[in-house]
């Protein structure tokens, strides 16, 4: 019982532990690392058959920029393997590690390789394991007062390839973070990045520029690894409630502008006026005629009645109106004067026929009266 007891034991253990290392492993990874030489294995050579200090592992590339006229001055590199018999430490996996430093000078350099047949629009992790050796004057084992190497590494989704020697990298490289220092003094540190591809070619680069020209900056680059984790992930989607009511956007569309008068062309050509309205002719209006002398019209006198006595006033009244009636004026409105025979005349005929008038009344009221 006490043996079941154990065996079961360990193979609750033993599953235990599969289940753990098969929750660890990176399941995000889709086909295999893409880097040619990844761990730096392998024979070195010289890059250029004249730049004999530049030692590179298969399949890697060196760049650096010199200038001496900066401080500190940025030199040329020396590249070379660091070999696991001499230095144990510095070497991560295999025999091998690339080193490359600078003595009692900074730099700006670095090392690159492009990749090919990638998929434009897939994401790229870039994974490269590093440590650094940084001392002002001390050639122990451990760095002494190190320099801070501005590590970084980076990819050109493009696929560019930089040269070096003079120049800057190309604009399109997507460099990482900076590497903190206490993680990659005098020990391995992972330094990772993720770039979406946009091109069929990616270039991967490590680069680093010193702080100061220690004695000693040297850095080593072990186990690197570039793997598809798929398409960029998609924007983040709301977490509002779907069935709360909301406002359906408007689509963009271009503000109406409201009609302004047009203005005029910038020419000499007038500038026309409006045609005045035509406005009725007034209707011809007789033309009165010149005012005459129309004689004033007069009241017919009442004859005389049986029940009241007449007397000679109103006889001589009638007598007056008649001759002033027939009585001529002259042009200016004015009454002919007396010393016209004619009016003479008539006066005195006139005057006549008023006594005759008054005799044959008063005859007729004395036979009345009898």
């Amino acid at each position: 019982m006490r043996q079941l007891f154990r065996f079961s034991r360990v193979l609750f253990l033993l599953l235990a532990a599969a289940g753990i290392a098969q929750t660890t492993s990176p399941t995000y990874a889709q086909g295999g690392n893409l880097l040619r030489n990844p761990s730096f294995e392998g024979s070195y050579s010289a890059w250029l058959p004249q730049y004999g200090t530049a030692q590179m592992a298969a399949d890697w590339t060196p760049w650096w920029v010199e200038d001496a006229g900066r401080s500190p001055i940025w030199a040329q590199p020396e590249y070379k393997p660091a070999e696991r018999f001499i230095y144990p430490d510095r070497v991560m996996d295999g025999d091998r590690a690339q080193q490359y430093f600078t003595f009692f000078k900074s730099h700006y350099a670095g090392m690159y390789q492009q990749v090919f047949n990638v998929s434009s629009g897939t994401t790229y992790r870039l994974t490269i394991w590093t440590q650094v050796w940084s001392s002002i004057d001390d050639d122990s084992s451990r760095s002494n007062t190190p320099a801070n190497p501005r590590l970084h590494i980076g990819i050109d989704p493009t696929g560019a390839a930089w040269p070096g020697r003079v120049g800057s990298a190309p604009a399109s490289v997507v460099w990482s973070a900076e590497a903190p220092m206490d993680c990659i003094i005098d020990q391995w540190c992972p330094l990772t990045l993720d770039v979406t591809a946009r091109n069929s070619t990616i270039t991967v680069y490590i680069r680093s520029s010193p702080d100061f020209a220690n004695k000693h900056n040297d850095l080593y680059f072990d186990n690197a690894s570039l793997v598809a984790v798929g398409p960029p992930p998609p924007p983040p989607t709301s977490t509002r409630d779907p069935n709360a009511p909301t406002n359906t956007p408007v689509p963009p569309t271009e503000t109406p502008v409201t009609p302004t008068e047009t203005p005029l062309p910038a020419t000499d050509t007038p500038i026309p006026t409006e045609t005045p309205v035509p406005t009725e002719t007034p209707a011809p209006t007789k033309t009165a005629p010149p005012p005459t002398d129309t004689p004033a019209p007069t009241e017919t006198p009442v004859p005389p009645t049986m029940t009241s006595a007449p007397t000679a006033a109103p006889a001589a009244t009638a007598v007056a109106a008649v001759v002033a009636t027939a009585a001529p004026t002259s042009e200016t409105g004015g009454a002919v004067g007396a010393n016209n025979p004619t009016v003479t005349v008539i006066i005195l005929v006139l005057g006549g026929l008023m006594l005759l008038a008054a005799g044959a009344a008063i005859g007729y009221i004395v036979r009345g009266s009898r």
